[in-house]
């Protein structure tokens, strides 16, 4: 058998083993360089760090639990972390990790009375109108779901439907809270429920959907408009702001003297004369003298001149409709107005008032009877025409009072006269 030197001597005679550098252990010599001789960097081995055993093991249980929200009543298994102790707390249990997605649609409830009493409606059966409710609530408030699980003889759009159980949800929201004790997301909620319209909705769809499938270059064509109604109006806002700095640079003449001299009808009158004459002096006259008429000597050359001087903008009477009256506020007052600073709020209050305390008593008393408060917080014009009517009646049916209180006297003095 042949050994390592006959191997060796068979190759080469100066055959050296290599040795692997990362193997070999350092010398000495090795480990310190010589100045000339260039130093050489080693190579480190990559060392995986020790695991850190940063606390005791989580123990983990395979239990078997039924979904809440399951009604065929399904055993689930599941693996869960279980707690550190049996007093410990901080595991959430998993049917209470998905308890606050488990959202249902609540529907108002009714009995057959209040169904007869305020929920009838010509085109709807109490039967098609339980299905709906049913509906509604097993479908939890999805609507196209619910347009698929209801299935009656008569065919029902969405908006329908919906209109239909608005309709009654405001219905009982009224019932169960009067519209003056609701709170402030009461009312909110029953005015968006009151004002569903189901021919704007179906518009509104209609109108989304074309929209969705309109086509390219009609997108292109609207991208297009609205850059340039965009560029029109930066343009306006450039040109206002460029004419609004011209106005102010444009130097505006100043009156050498006070017009205070002129605030009386004679000195008017001097001035429209002296200004007359100077007229007549120039070729191309301007102005004309007015025809003053006898019959009035008291018209003052104030009223002239403002008469001349009224554009026809000032001159002409604006006829507003009773829209505009209604929606800007217009009263016109038939009556004179009274001297001074008056409000709306006195209207109210003062026919409140009498010429006796008895009768400001009776007339208090009255008012509560038929519900009319003592404060009225907006005294709009319709309102205030409408407690004078009521002050007007009042009063009348006081004077029929104290005249039947006058007759009623009278005949008792005449039966004690008679001896009745």
């Amino acid at each position: 058998m042949a050994t390592g030197s006959d191997i060796r001597a068979a190759l080469a005679s100066d055959f050296t083993p290599t040795v692997d550098p990362l193997r070999a252990a350092p010398t000495p010599t090795a480990a310190r360089a010589t100045p000339n001789q260039p130093r050489t960097r080693q190579p480190r081995l990559h060392k995986k760090p020790a695991l850190r055993n940063r606390g005791r093991a989580a123990h983990w249980t395979y239990d078997t639990s039924t979904p809440p929200t399951r009604r065929d009543r399904l055993q689930v298994r599941q693996w869960r972390r279980a707690a550190p102790s049996a007093d410990s707390t901080d595991v959430e249990p998993p049917a209470s990790k998905f308890a606050k997605y488990d959202v249902k649609a609540e529907a108002p409830s009714y009995d057959d009375e209040t169904y007869a009493q305020h929920l009838n409606h010509p085109d709807w059966t109490k039967e098609e109108t339980d299905l709906l409710f049913a509906a509604y609530e097993e479908c939890n408030g999805k609507w196209p779901v619910v347009v698929d699980h209801y299935e009656t003889s008569t065919h029902r759009s969405m908006e329908e439907l919906k209109s239909r159980l608005y309709s009654i949800s405001a219905t009982l929201l009224n019932l169960q809270t009067p519209m003056t004790a609701m709170t402030a997301s009461e009312y909110s909620t029953y005015e968006v429920l009151k004002s569903f319209d189901p021919l704007k909705e179906a518009s509104r769809k209609k109108l989304a959907e074309g929209h969705l499938r309109r086509p390219r270059n009609e997108v292109d064509e609207e991208t297009v408009l609205l850059s340039e109604l965009q560029r029109i109006m930066l343009h306006q806002q450039t040109l206002d702001s460029e004419r609004e700095d011209l106005r102010r640079r444009l130097q505006h003449p100043v009156a050498d003297q006070n017009g205070y001299q002129y605030s009386t009808s004679q000195a008017l009158t001097t001035l429209w004369q002296q200004l007359l004459a100077a007229d007549r002096a120039k070729k191309t006259q301007r102005l004309r003298p007015l025809e003053i008429s006898g019959s009035r000597p008291s018209q003052s050359a104030a009223s002239i001149a403002d008469a001349t001087s009224a554009t026809p903008q000032t001159a002409q009477a604006v006829d507003m409709s009773k829209q505009d009256l209604l929606r800007f506020g217009v009263v016109q007052a038939q009556e004179k107005l009274p001297t001074g600073i008056s409000f709306a709020s006195d209207k109210l209050s003062k026919p409140r008032v009498a010429k006796s305390s008895l009768q400001t008593d009776k007339i208090a008393a009255t008012l509560a009877h038929i519900g009319v408060p003592e404060l009225i917080p907006l005294p709009t014009p319709a309102v205030v025409e409408q407690f004078e009517r009521i002050m007007a009646k009042m009063q009348t049916l006081l004077d029929l009072r104290k005249v039947a209180e006058k007759e009623e006297q009278e005949l008792r003095v005449r039966s004690a006269e008679l001896g009745v």
